[in-house]
């Protein structure tokens, strides 16, 4: 007995022993991070993408390249659950991942899995609370190596002037981030997607390490941020140099660092400062300082804050300065931020409060000329009526209530008053009603499916809608596309984004990104998961969709974006504007169409007016003093209510628009591109598709000479919009191949493709020659 106890304990050790190699190879997971750090805890916004830190036990370089991999699962608005895979590789600290919530309701599940399937660890999800969860309205704003508490003070506008001023309801909810290290950067653009603003003082470690070589896919990805159209804010001051090192790091050139100035006779006063803060300059203190970085912005780039000149220093200094760089923009301040005299003076979260107000987005119950305003009426928002009007298929009748009522009235005299006639006067056998009851829900049945098939038909149809962005002064190329697809049969599909040879003929700035639309009407509701829809993976991350169920006669709308540098030999549009040396306040200069594609409905936007450029054909050069730009041209109010953009075919409806209407993509796509316009047309609201609203180039800034007898007050550039002709799918942006799974095999799927597209460009005005 006691030799017998002794194997067993023998064996016993032999098996612990190989037991803890075996799991001495494996890795585990120490941390996991959602979203992006706060003082109240990580902040997440639903329907976008969101970083996830997954921190690991990096004791065990031995492990298999191909082993293991972090699996998250996550469900979007409808409830249907997806996955994405993360392999783990050799000595690997930390994992950055991605996620997309859907609802309130929607789980964060993150997994250690073997290649094999074999779950080794489940990190426990973490509670979601109100404060932080990000609204669909609120402004996200993330600092960097600055301390964000004037900002909050600003935000719930405190200040030390009116402390007891109460909350302006025309603004929006704000939220704040505090980004203390480079691990908080995502290294993916779509991880800034839930950020509004970043403000970033470069005197900081934090700086630093951004432009390390280890960190350049994070420096790449805040570049393609903002060009996607984000907004940054650096300050300058003692560590300008700092500042233009990152600036040419991110490949922004609008504005130049030239030093540091000081004043030899002594203290200077920020009399302009002061003004642009608060009219009341008699209650604050204006900020007098020793020294400040020389802005030197270009013609492209435009100065809000400028101090004229004095007697003690002739010469007038930029203070803020607005970089416009892709749809995005950077804004450059000639002072530190975390040092004194800013972070002393009496005024800072004046400025503050002035700087979010004219960032933050509008209620569109404030608009302009309404006194008092209009915040009873509900306002749908801009991104549900775009998946509304994607998911109507004229082609696609819809049976209407008055039918489906007359089909429940024959559905029942079928089953009984027939029935009963069948089995029991016909027949003389009421028994067989067991089985003439089922004959009889069979055929009305297969009647229902049949007559349904008949009328919808068998093809399968894409609405695909694509708003292209060209940037001339930094030859950036970015499309954003919203498809919906319908299916006349259940399955599951496949789908893979990429960009259109015609429009794209330069360099991949990332890949291309495609995820299901996710509208903001349902970000706050929860969400019922099904049981046995399985759920679909992300592959080829973040470009493709694969194994996504769609029932019969129902639709799946999907929203992407790819980003491109063209090269400037084959730039699409091709412009050349300057100020007229004969009437300066006219512009000069040719703009040609590379295009593949003739644009209908060309206008072209200049300071507050808009001047009609008409039919563009394919390589046809136009001239802009034929335009009279810069002279008398139409207000915006006029172009939003004008039939521009529309297509030929469209005619507007006679009765007035109700709730069951469903918005005319022309009419969306007006609303979308200058939405924060004071003369924008529709007031509807602009939560998840804000990064598209360039109204910003259209507004004041402080005025600039262009001759010694003229001066303006608005950017240096135009913006060119106008409509494809092309309606079909050959000759668009994107393209979204779809294909199905059948006996392991991938068979792809054409569609009927109905393609509307849209132009936007950005032109700057060339300085005059001598």
């Amino acid at each position: 007995m006691f030799r017998f106890l002794k194997i067993c304990c023998l064996l016993a050790g032999f098996n612990l022993f190989f037991t803890s190699q075996a799991y001495s190879n494996q890795p585990a997971i120490v941390k996991v991070q959602f979203g992006f750090p706060s003082s109240n805890g990580p902040l997440i916004r639903n329907g976008n993408w969101v970083p996830v830190q997954i921190e690991l036990d990096a004791a065990v370089p031995e492990i298999e390249s191909d082993k293991f991999l972090i699996e998250l699962e996550s469900t979007d608005g409808e409830g249907a659950s997806y996955l994405i895979k993360n392999p783990v590789y050799p000595g690997q600290k930390r994992i950055m991942a991605y996620l997309r919530p859907g609802s309130s309701s929607s789980p964060l599940i993150v997994r250690l899995k073997e290649s094999s399937g074999k779950i080794l660890q489940v990190w426990p999800a973490p509670p979601r609370t109100s404060s932080s969860i990000i609204g669909p309205r609120d402004y996200l704003i993330a600092t960097a190596g600055f301390p964000p508490e004037a900002l909050q003070n600003a935000s719930a506008n405190q200040s030390k002037l009116e402390p007891s001023k109460p909350t302006l309801p025309e603004r929006l909810p704000r939220k704040f981030s505090e980004l203390n290290n480079i691990d908080d950067f995502p290294g993916l653009p779509i991880g800034f997607s839930s950020m509004d603003l970043m403000i970033l003082s470069t005197g900081t470690k934090l700086s630093s390490n951004l432009q390390a070589k280890g960190n350049q896919e994070k420096l790449k990805a805040l570049a393609s941020w903002i060009l996607s159209g984000g907004t940054l804010l650096l300050d300058s001051g003692e560590h300008w140099e700092s500042t233009k090192n990152l600036l040419l790091a991110l490949g922004i050139t609008g504005c130049k660092l030239e030093g540091l100035d000081s004043n030899p006779n002594g203290l200077r006063t920020l009399n302009g400062l002061n003004r642009w803060v608060s009219p009341l300059v008699s209650q604050l203190l204006p900020m007098r300082i020793k020294h400040i970085a020389k802005l030197s912005p270009s013609s492209s780039a435009q100065t809000i804050i400028r101090e004229s000149p004095e007697p003690s220093d002739p010469v007038a200094r930029p203070i803020l300065v607005q970089v416009p760089f892709g749809r995005g923009r950077v804004f450059l301040m000639a002072l530190e931020f975390d040092t004194a005299p800013f972070s002393s003076w009496d005024g800072q979260q004046s400025f503050w409060d002035k700087f979010l107000i004219e960032l933050s987005p509008r209620n569109p119950g404030f608009a302009q000329g309404k006194f008092p305003p209009d915040t009873s009426s509900i306002r749908p928002e801009l991104a549900c009526e775009i998946q509304r009007s994607l998911e109507t298929f004229p082609q696609v009748p819809v049976f209407p209530f008055g039918w489906v009522a007359l089909f429940i009235l024959a559905y029942i005299f079928i089953i009984g008053p027939v029935d009963y006639f069948i089995s029991h006067i016909w027949l003389k056998k009421p028994e067989t009603t067991w089985f003439t009851f089922l004959i009889m829900v069979v055929i009305a049945t297969w009647g229902s499916w049949a007559g349904a098939n008949a009328l919808k038909g068998n093809d399968p149809r894409l609405n695909k809608l694509d708003l292209m962005d060209f940037d001339l002064s930094s030859g950036c190329v970015q499309d954003s596309t919203w498809m919906s697809f319908f299916s006349p049969i259940p399955g599951n599909y496949s789908f893979e984004l990429q960009a259109g040879n015609p429009w794209s003929s330069g360099r991949p700035l990332n890949k291309p990104v495609l995820g299901i639309l996710e509208p903001p009407d349902r970000v706050f509701r929860g969400s019922s998961q099904s049981l046995f829809r399985k759920p679909y993976e992300y592959s080829l991350f973040p470009s493709a969709i694969e194994q996504v169920g769609i029932p019969a006669w129902a639709c799946a709308t999907l929203e992407g974006c790819w980003q491109d540098k063209s090269d400037i030999a084959n730039s699409p549009i091709e412009a050349g504007l300057s100020h007229s040396r004969i009437e300066t306040m006219l512009l000069t200069g040719t703009i040609t169409n590379n295009l593949p594609v003739d644009l209908e409905d060309c206008v072209i936007f200049y300071q507050e007016s808009w001047y009609n450029l008409g039919r563009f054909q394919s390589k046809e050069k136009r001239r802009g003093d034929m335009l009279q730009l810069g002279g008398r041209g139409q207000s915006i109010q006029q172009w939003n209510d004008l039939k521009i953009l529309a297509p030929k075919n469209w005619v507007a409806p006679k009765s007035a628009s109700t709730t069951d209407d469903v918005f005319p993509i022309h009419r969306l796509v007006k609303a979308l591109v200058l939405h924060s316009h004071p003369e924008a047309g529709d007031l509807l609201y602009n939560s998840t598709l804000r990064k598209l609203d360039t109204s910003w180039r259209l507004k004041q800034v402080a005025e600039t000479f262009v001759s010694e007898n003229a001066r303006i007050r608005h950017p240096e550039e135009v913006i060119l919009i106008g409509r494809a002709g092309s309606s079909t799918g050959e000759s668009s942006p994107s393209v979204l191949s779809i294909s199905k799974k059948e006996n392991n095999e991938k068979i792809p799927v054409k569609p009927t493709i109905n393609q509307e597209t849209f132009i936007r460009v950005i032109i700057p005005i060339q300085p005059s020659r001598p």
